[in-house]
């Protein structure tokens, strides 16, 4: 899952990038600013992908967890001093 995400987002950043490169092009942008742009943009998609992939590996491990506990609790012996 953690490997598509990765893969996932960096195409997306990387479409997004040249989006912005090609619209930058055709409005004759200078290049410095063209840069600019291209890598601001590259770089939120990345921290939005990096976000996302955090909250879901979180929520994962956390449901793991929960199951792992509730599974070790029944084996346990209940009433035992």
């Amino acid at each position: 899952m953690r490997s598509l995400l990765v893969k996932t987002t960096a195409a997306a950043a990387t479409v997004v990038a040249l989006t912005v490169l090609a619209f930058g092009i055709v409005s004759q942008t200078s290049w410095p600013l063209l840069t600019v742009r291209a890598a601001t943009a590259f770089a939120i998609v990345s921290a939005a992908g990096w976000a996302t992939g955090w909250i879901l590996m979180r929520t994962a491990l956390r449901r793991w967890y929960e199951a792992w506990r509730s599974a070790r609790a029944e084996t346990r012996p209940r009433g035992h001093r």
